[in-house]
């Protein structure tokens, strides 16, 4: 049976230093679950072929990198770039004002997902958590505890209908499947926030062309963007019935810098999924384990279900 998800386990202090790494895997098991293992997937070996961080200020520097570099163009394209009138802003400065928000909005869905997973700071889970909230109530003023208690349902229940709350409902359709993935994370509240932010910032002189553009459209085409490379592409089944455990998830074979540009590296899927206490910038180093265990099995392709066989 699948472990509990309810809910993770309370805050665990380390009991050792910061840099040691087993520790630090001891206390992340401590918090979360380890990814089930059926049938005919990865031996255990495999699953210790890679140790989290050997300290948290990496994980926390990145974090603040991307909320303060979102802060900082967030506050060019709404008080500073003139989308109308003589004196509105060169065309090259919207576009790319508004590719480097939505990407760094990308960032902030990110580095939330990296709290869920206790990934930003596995020793301190408070600070990990602190910086969660600030990412996702930046992106789009989601409800952290709802995210973090959904997403582990993902974890658990990889694939399975009405159970996995990322999966399609029957008809995997992008368009239907998309908007089914928004609805399921929306709450009332969330709504509120989303109907008031505007007219706050419309008190602080934002002009409304720049809301539309860069509060409202920027998220939008993120949310897209995580989803179709996040979602989508990584557990979409070959038909409607097909049902896609972790051991399934495709992972793509991209270069790094593709993959970092494409979606913080969540195209390497299986990865995430077999190691969920890596973080998105360490995935590339999954990558390249799960590369050196399929060269070690002749036959063996880079595929999600090929992976499930591999061996030590």
């Amino acid at each position: 049976m699948a472990p509990d998800v309810t809910h993770v386990q309370p805050r665990v202090q380390s009991p050792a230093g910061p840099d040691d790494e087993d520790d630090a895997l001891s206390l992340w098991k401590a918090q979360y679950p380890m990814p089930e293992e059926k049938g005919t997937v990865s031996k255990p070996q495999a699953a210790l072929k890679y140790r989290p961080p050997r300290s948290d200020w990496k994980g926390v520097s990145i974090a603040c990198t991307v909320i303060t570099l979102w802060t900082a163009v967030f506050y060019h394209g709404c008080w500073q770039i003139k989308l109308t009138g003589p004196d509105k802003s060169a065309w090259w400065d919207v576009v790319a004002t508004f590719l480097a928000l939505e990407f760094l909005n990308t960032g902030l869905f990110i580095t939330t997902h990296d709290a869920m997973h206790g990934t930003i700071a596995i020793r301190n889970r408070r600070l990990n958590d602190l910086l969660g909230n600030i990412a996702i109530s930046l992106y789009a003023w989601f409800d952290y505890d709802m995210l973090h208690k959904k997403h582990w349902e993902h974890h658990n229940f990889t694939g399975l209908p009405h159970k996995d709350p990322d999966f399609h409902r029957g008809d995997p359709a992008l368009h239907k499947w998309f908007g089914r993935f928004m609805w399921e994370y929306a709450t009332p509240l969330q709504f509120a926030k989303i109907f008031a932010y505007p007219f706050f910032l419309q008190s602080l002189r934002v002009q409304y062309p720049n809301l539309c553009v860069f509060l409202a459209a920027a998220p939008l085409v993120s949310a897209f963007r995580l989803f179709y490379f996040g979602t989508y592409l990584p557990h979409l089944p070959s038909n409607a019935q097909e049902t896609m455990p972790w051991e399934k998830s495709h992972s793509a074979d991209d270069p790094r810098p593709l993959s970092f540009l494409k979606c913080y590296h969540f195209d390497y899927h299986w990865e995430h999924h077999r190691w969920p206490y890596a973080p998105w910038w360490e995935l590339p180093v999954c990558k390249r384990i799960t590369k050196t265990l399929d060269a070690a099995v002749p036959g063996v392709q880079s595929d999600g279900t090929k992976k499930s066989q591999l061996v030590n």
